[in-house]
């Protein structure tokens, strides 16, 4: 008879069942949501040791204030706090409130206003439109980030920023132009060529002050540039250090008017600083970050010394929703 060949399909081993991908891809996904689990944690673990360190300088502080203080006199500071702070009066800094000055910049929050700021911080429609100006809109999860110890967000700082910039139009306080909380963040990674587009209509160099907020992945800075002192100053309510920022704000004046002015910006003379934190006020909480940048920006806005403290800022969150709520300054 004839030959027979049989063929056998043999399995080949190399060649992966067809379920495995769909293991592996599984495998994946989870490997990769414990990474980002893992950095969650690991974020949160950091915010909650700043806590604790800030609570721990705070700690010192008072200790070191009781050892000071005995030899000076106590009295009650006439601001509108949720509670009146005895206050201990110790020598003047440069930056620091001198007598005098505290009814002008500690206006009185009324009765009639407390309630109307009760009601924006209730409950209810958080898509509510509570606010609209400068092309911008608030609703009420929005001004509710002014609320106790809630972190504020973008849209609360730029347009308690262009409040800043509406106020300056006044002839005696020095012309202001504040970029978006944006701006610095895009010129930093994007470079120039991605902002230079937002200043089309606006002439920077016509202006005494630039206020830059700087937003630090879950901290709030401000950068200052001053024409007429010829400086780029950093404010940082944690005591941080920032050459770079001001480096690259420097470097942003150049580009600018060689673009806008086609001219060189001179840079003789030019000072980059920042502030250290026996200058200017410092938080003793995670969540005021943004509150203090506004307010060293509402402060230098309008050439005052910076002369608020972590006990002022439930007053001025009440206040902030207050001005934002109606479009104008106290």
């Amino acid at each position: 008879g004839s030959d027979s060949v049989i063929l056998l399909k043999v399995k080949d081993s190399r060649t992966p069942a067809p379920s495995l991908p769909f293991f592996q891809a599984e495998l994946w996904i989870k490997e990769l949501t414990s990474v980002y689990d893992s950095r969650a944690r690991e974020r949160w673990r950091q915010i909650e040791e700043q806590k604790a360190l800030a609570l721990q300088l705070q700690s010192q502080r008072l200790q070191e204030q009781e050892r000071s203080v005995q030899d000076l006199v106590d009295l009650h500071l006439r601001v509108p706090l949720e509670k009146e702070i005895p206050v201990a009066v110790g020598p003047e800094g440069p930056d620091r409130a001198r007598p005098g000055q505290g009814d002008d910049d500690f206006p009185e929050i009324t009765e009639e206003m407390e309630k109307e700021i009760k009601s924006l911080f209730r409950g209810g429609n958080q898509d509510e439109v509570l606010s609209e100006a400068f092309r911008l809109t608030i609703t009420r999860k929005d001004i509710q980030t002014l609320n106790n110890l809630n972190w504020l967000n973008d849209e609360i700082i730029n347009f308690y920023m262009n409040l800043l910039m509406e106020r300056s139009k006044d002839k005696d306080l020095p012309a202001v132009h504040a970029f978006n909380t944006f701006f610095f963040t895009k010129l930093k990674t994007a470079g120039y060529q991605a902002v230079k587009r937002w200043t089309k209509k606006v002439d920077i160099f016509s202006v005494d002050l630039l206020l830059v907020p700087i937003h630090l992945g879950v901290h709030w800075c401000l950068a200052v540039v001053d024409f007429r002192k010829k400086t780029i100053t950093y404010y940082d309510s944690m005591g941080g250090i920032n050459s770079e920022a001001c480096r690259i704000l420097l470097q942003y004046l150049k580009q600018e008017s060689l673009d806008k002015k086609r001219k060189e910006f001179d840079t003789n003379g030019w000072a980059l600083l920042s502030k250290k934190s026996q200058e200017i006020p410092q938080q003793m909480n995670g969540s005021d970050c943004g509150m203090f940048a506004c307010r060293y920006a509402e402060c230098i806005s309008k050439d005052k010394p910076i002369n608020f403290t972590q006990q002022h800022m439930p007053y001025f969150r009440k206040r902030m929703a207050w001005e934002i709520l109606h479009r104008k300054l106290l």
